[in-house]
């Protein structure tokens, strides 16, 4: 089976792509939108309007890569000779026609964040499987991460799914559930989602080769969650202390601040420093130097303030 895989740079794509590698998978191609490569690794220096540009998978400036970025899927194309390839317009016949070339039998895709239009969806026999870090329909879109740790879900978990023309709406595969730990960070979960779904999607392809792959449609009605806005950081002292500490810690990675009413005020925190689920307090907030002690129902949240957000500039 020839695999054609879409994804970004991080641990999402990356640890699946692993995955499959490791499986004895032969990847004919991996796809990554142009807008998230570094221009010295592309062959056109990120200049051409071509609709898709190859990709140098031994760039000259491998090492002005972030940290973090040069273990990323495009030193795994490297290692196995996969070729790797940049996309700007996807429906774009020239794109149509080169990802055609690799002749894929499925497309493989995780954290890919553009619309696969009908012309590439239709273009591998065996069709396309996304993998999904939640259990759908629950937290379809774009930061499924961050909406799983806001609702103060006791478990998570990743979904293999066809893929059809909408987002996260396609028929499931299969599903494997996450306990989610107190205190777990953004990293650590798309780490631990990430070994999961790349588990999970050698599963899948095994069982579609095999011809055993299951197909459940979807639930009618169920929407998609947005990216996120400044409101959606907002606290609420009727959650319990618990869901605003593993809130506050597993969507750190956002660097915001988190507003929340207390006795009559707006006061914003930086990060969770603990909590405990079933102290009171004698009023609703207590300071002590740069940490506030404030009352859940029930239990109490350690936190250090924060700074208010500075105000846009009127037009």
């Amino acid at each position: 089976m020839r695999v054609l895989f879409f994804g970004i740079l991080g641990s999402l794509t990356r640890r699946p792509l692993a995955a499959l590698l490791a499986a004895g998978v032969k990847l004919c191609g991996l796809v990554l939108p142009a807008e998230i490569v570094p221009p010295f690794e592309l062959v056109d220096n990120g200049r051409s309007p071509h609709a898709i540009t190859s990709i140098q998978t031994h760039p000259p400036g491998l090492n002005l890569l972030p940290t973090g970025q040069v273990h990323s899927p495009l030193a795994l194309a490297a290692a196995h000779d996969v070729p790797a390839f940049a996309v700007r317009r996807l429906a774009a016949p020239e794109t149509v026609t080169a990802l055609a070339a690799l002749e894929p039998d499925l497309i493989g895709v995780s954290c890919f964040p553009h619309r696969l239009p009908p012309a590439i969806l239709n273009l591998p026999r065996l069709g396309c499987l996304n993998m999904h870090p939640s259990l759908l329909p629950r937290f379809r879109g774009p930061a499924p991460l961050f909406w799983t740790l806001r609702a103060g879900v006791a478990e998570t978990g990743v979904t293999i799914h066809y893929m059809d023309e909408n987002f996260d709406t396609g028929d499931v595969a299969l599903q494997r559930p996450f306990a989610l730990p107190d205190g777990i960070s953004h990293a650590e979960l798309e780490t631990k989602l990430a070994q999961l779904g790349g588990h999970l999607l050698v599963t899948a392809l095994q069982k579609l080769e095999a011809g055993t792959l299951p197909r459940l449609p979807q639930p009618p009605g169920s929407g998609s969650d947005p990216w996120p806005r400044a409101a959606d950081f907002e606290l609420n002292t009727n959650w319990s202390a618990r869901r605003a500490f593993n809130f506050l810690r597993g969507t750190g990675n956002w660097e915001r601040p988190y507003a929340i009413q207390v006795a009559g005020q707006t006061v914003w925190l930086a990060a969770a420093v603990s909590f405990n689920p079933e102290a009171t307090l004698p009023q609703p907030i207590l300071a002590e130097d740069s940490l506030r002690h404030i009352q859940f129902t029930p239990g109490v949240l350690t936190a250090r303030l924060g700074q208010r957000p500075s105000e846009p500039a009127a037009a």
